[in-house]
């Protein structure tokens, strides 16, 4: 009755039972990592929607209005504007001093 060769070691539980556990606890476990792949992979998503939303969103803001486009034009011709008009006094300034082209004497007025 009690004899001490390995094949006959003693069991606590039938071999259908121990097989119908592991083949149970095999399906929780394809079941459980079949979940967490579906939810890694909607997390995923959503933050990669965020991402692109919160780009999106934040270029749109960004943009000058079309109010603030017309300013910023006539704020840069005003400055060009003046610019040209300080050259060209500059210049007409310089022409006045230097005198004439043959003697270089200043002008003089009557």
């Amino acid at each position: 009755m009690f004899s001490n060769s390995v094949s006959e070691t003693p069991n606590l539980i039938e071999p259908s039972a121990k097989n119908y556990l592991f083949y149970n606890l095999q399906q929780c476990h394809k079941n459980r990592v079949g979940v967490y792949y579906y939810v890694l992979n909607i997390g995923v998503f959503v933050i990669f929607v965020g991402a692109a939303a919160f780009i999106l969103y934040s270029c749109s803001q960004r943009k000058v209005s079309e109010y603030e486009q017309r300013q910023n034009m006539l704020r840069d011709q005003e400055y060009v504007l003046s610019k040209i008009r300080f050259y060209q006094d500059l210049q007409k300034k310089r022409s006045q001093s230097e005198g004439t082209g043959i003697t270089d004497l200043p002008f003089t007025t009557t």
